[in-house]
């Protein structure tokens, strides 16, 4: 029985259709797009966005620029990622760890600081700015900054450091893992706690140092007075007995010495007095100065602690092309791969139906 379908249509005399034609023109077409670099392909499988930076050798979290995408797959980073277009770190937020070869290691504690970062791809930005924005509320965050338009949103946020875990796995289950990139970078701040420690044991050496030297201050003080008030006392005494007794040359003679000797010692008790008090103001200012010392490395020691319960981060979010999309799906030369087979398969096919021998 002779074959009556009719033939495809294609380009005349050539016997290949145009649907060949066509996916051999897309296969070149994907293949041209995914070999340049200045396509967006390269761009989308660049570094993500929420990359690291070194600083000093150790790991240094930055803030999302317009530069890179996505990663094949979920990943976490520690280590440095060189990126060209990347923004300088924001000293409030991503403060540049600096090693301290003084720390010995037979220290083992870890006070740390947790600054977490990714990059998600959507076709809906805002939908899903408004869902990372609900997400950190729910965990008890604070949401310290915002933008969000039909291409770009960002969210900058601070979330419990008890809270973390869960926080993580909900934020990172708001996409798929082909359109997620973190980025977590830590440091320990135990150089600081024990800074802290240090300045504690020396306010609360310098605190009893100074009440003991002002209690000395008292006891000499005190001393002094009794010797004094003692020598004036019997100067009175013994100045009222001459004063009762007839008054010769001689008894006068001695009545003025104990009057002089009398007035020397008043003095020295007044200025005693008056010594006495600047010491006393001296050495409580620098009592207090102490206590206040004292007070300030206590807060500090609540801030840094209060500084490792809280974990900062940005979740920065892009609008992702079909084309884009395809590409994380189907990876390299997988598209253009796979119109070149059906192209191939086209061409058979047409040179069955054309009669092609």
């Amino acid at each position: 029985m002779n074959d009556t379908s009719p033939a495809p249509r294609g380009v005349k005399g050539s016997g290949i259709s145009w649907l060949t034609i066509v996916l051999a023109l897309l296969a070149v077409g994907t293949f041209l797009a995914i070999s340049n670099p200045n396509q967006g392909y390269v761009t989308m499988m660049g570094i993500g966005r929420g990359a690291l930076e070194s600083s000093g050798g150790y790991a240094q979290a930055v803030p999302p620029t317009a530069v890179g995408g996505p990663m094949m797959d979920k990943s976490v980073s520690n280590t440095a990622v060189p990126s060209q277009g990347m923004m300088a770190p924001d000293s409030r937020y991503y403060p540049y760890p600096y090693p301290n070869p003084e720390t010995p290691i037979s220290d083992a504690r870890e006070f740390l600081k947790v600054y977490y970062n990714a990059s998600m791809y959507t076709r809906d930005v805002q939908g899903l700015t408004r869902r990372v924005e609900t997400t950190v509320r729910g965990y008890d965050g604070r949401i310290d900054s915002e933008s969000s338009s039909p291409q770009y949103g960002s969210v900058s946020f601070a979330v419990p450091q008890s809270k973390y875990d869960a926080f993580r796995t909900e934020l990172e289950g708001l996409v798929d893992g082909r359109f997620l990139t973190v980025n977590i970078s830590s440091q320990n701040l135990l150089p600081q706690k024990q800074s802290i420690e240090a300045q504690q044991t020396q306010a609360t050496t310098a605190l009893s140092d100074y009440r003991a030297a002002r209690q000395k201050i008292v006891n000499a003080h005190v001393n002094t007075v009794q010797s004094l008030q003692g020598r004036i006392d019997a100067d009175t005494r013994d100045l009222l007995a001459l004063r009762a007794q007839a008054q010769t040359p001689q008894v006068q003679a001695q009545i003025q010495s104990l009057s002089d000797d009398l007035y020397s010692l008043n003095q020295q008790l007044a200025n005693e007095n008056t010594s006495y008090s600047a010491q006393l103001k001296n050495a409580d200012a620098n009592i207090k100065y102490a206590e206040d010392w004292q007070k300030a490395v206590q807060t500090q020691d609540k801030n840094l602690l209060d500084t490792v319960a809280t974990v900062t981060g940005t979740v920065s979010i892009q609008w992702i092309s079909l084309w884009e999309t395809a590409q994380l799906y189907l990876p390299g030369y997988w598209i253009p791969a796979i119109f070149a087979a059906l192209a191939l398969l086209s061409y058979l096919r047409d040179r069955r139906r054309f009669g092609v021998v």
